[in-house]
């Protein structure tokens, strides 16, 4: 009995042993560590890149190379037992990008009111963020990839359209692999290195139609307007749903058509609305030509102009303009941090996209509390503009009575509502338009200290140059 306890005492012995043996031999055991990864790009079985739906290259990772360790004498290096000593290959220190930001403008800076707007986000890139940028002004759509081209030659990578005009040309320049982001204003498509933007200017627009029909005296009121302006129906239509909330059935618009860079054109347009009788002008134009010329005529204005104020001081109601800075900064921004993600954006009052200027203080009373409380209604969401029953100059109801159209149908309008009551055009095709000199501007290494200051005075300051409405006519 004795024998067969120790035998069994034994034999316990020894399992527990090997038990604990293998138990310590899987603790001890630890994964083996991945080796390191590189990124390359990808490549078929010809050879050829591999590259994805929007045209830009497919990566792939894949375990770096060892290499033979080696001394100053070219013998390979061992290990105590006499085995080659290997190492991982080293990848070469990653190139620092250098950001520049180029902007492509369909028309001249000077004079402008657009491109003033982009003129202040481009001031605002250099002093939030520190980059070098310039621009060509003057370019013509089919000119648009000459234009990049330059700007990239100058060591741009980041492009800034700032056109509607230019976004099937952004959208083609964008399929060719050159490492350049794009900033489109305007347009639809958007891709792996396209981001596209855009504001609903209409929603101001509807408030100075309101100051316009709350001004107006004779109950005739004119506009002036650049037939390419963006989303030009959308914006003419609801400054005039803005002044029919005031003036109703009676509200009465008179729309002259003329192109923004001919001054004769701009002339004769003002002339005419001025001798039918309308003594409230508002002016849609990329030029803000028609502001100067109407000052001191005896009407009151409206513009799409930041400096309406500076432009016609004794004449003007208010203005609403863009506010490009913030939108495009941080675009700019997310480049640079590497985590930049294409949208579409269409900004609103709510996300200080568009703005509106102050009231003149020769308003007539009460204007700025009458519009101030629109323009709250419309930036809370509680007054849809687009409301119907609304019909277009042809009696044809295009919004049935109840029914309200987002901002993806206003920017769709092509159609003029049926509270303007007379229409004119003075445009003239011009066949033979002249073409950008392609002269890179604004580069900080080529600005002078009158430039400087220039840019300067265009930042828009959030509580300085872009004034929300306000009661200022009290």
């Amino acid at each position: 009995m004795t024998a067969i306890r120790t035998k069994l005492k034994m034999l316990a012995a020894a399992f527990a042993a090997g038990a604990m043996i293998f138990t310590l031999t899987g603790c001890n055991t630890e994964p083996e560590e991945p080796p390191p990864m590189k990124t390359v790009t990808m490549t078929d079985e010809y050879g050829d890149l591999v590259t994805d739906a929007e045209g830009n290259p497919a990566f792939t990772e894949v375990p770096l190379e060892t290499i033979l360790v080696t001394d100053d004498f070219g013998a390979i290096v061992t290990d105590e037992s006499g085995n080659p000593q290997y190492e991982y290959e080293e990848l070469p220190e990653p190139e620092k990008i250098v950001y520049k930001v180029g902007f492509v403008y369909s028309g001249p800076v000077e004079g402008s009111t657009t491109n003033l707007m982009f003129e202040a986000a481009r001031a605002q890139i250099k002093k939030s963020l520190g980059l070098d940028t310039c621009y060509i002004e003057n370019v013509l759509v089919a000119d648009f990839p000459e234009a990049v081209e330059i700007l990239r030659d100058a060591g741009c990578n980041i492009i800034v359209s700032t056109s509607q005009k230019f976004a099937n040309s952004v959208d083609r320049e964008a399929r060719v692999l050159n490492g350049t982001t794009y900033i489109s204003f305007g347009g639809e498509k958007t891709s792996a290195c396209v981001t596209v933007f855009g504001g609903e200017l209409y929603q101001t627009a509807a408030v100075t139609g309101m100051a316009a029909a709350h001004n107006t005296v004779t109950n005739k009121i004119g506009i002036i307007s650049d037939p390419g302006q963006y989303n030009v129906y959308g914006v003419l239509d609801a400054f005039c749903l803005g002044a029919a909330e005031i003036l109703g059935a009676q509200t009465d618009v008179r729309v002259d058509w003329a192109w923004s860079n001919s001054e004769e054109e701009i002339r004769a347009s003002v002339d005419d609305l001025i001798a039918q009788g309308c003594d409230v002008i508002m002016s849609y134009m990329e030029s803000d030509y028609a502001v100067r010329y109407a000052a001191g005529k005896g009407v009151k204005l409206i513009a799409n102009a930041a400096n309406i104020p500076e432009l016609a001081p004794d004449d003007y109601l208010t203005g609403f303009h863009f506010n490009f800075s913030t939108h495009v900064v941080d675009k700019v921004r997310s480049v640079m941090n590497d985590n930049f993600n294409p949208t579409k954006f269409m900004g609103d009052i709510g996300a200080g996209m568009i703005r509106l200027v102050e009231f003149s203080p020769a308003a007539k009373t009460g204007t700025g509390t009458i519009c101030s409380k629109y323009y709250d209604y419309i930036k809370s969401g509680s007054a849809k503009i687009f409301t119907g029953e609304i019909k277009n100059a042809n009696g044809i109801v295009m919004v049935e009575k109840g029914q309200s159209l987002e901002a993806s149908n206003i920017f769709e309008i092509n159609w003029l509502i049926n509270t303007v009551r007379r229409t004119t055009s003075f445009t003239e095709i011009n066949e033979n338009p002249t073409s950008s000199d392609f002269v890179i501007k604004g580069s900080t290494a080529e600005e002078t200290s009158e430039t400087s200051e220039s840019a300067e005075t265009t930042e828009p300051a959030e509580d300085d140059v872009v004034i929300e409405a306000t009661a200022a006519a009290e």
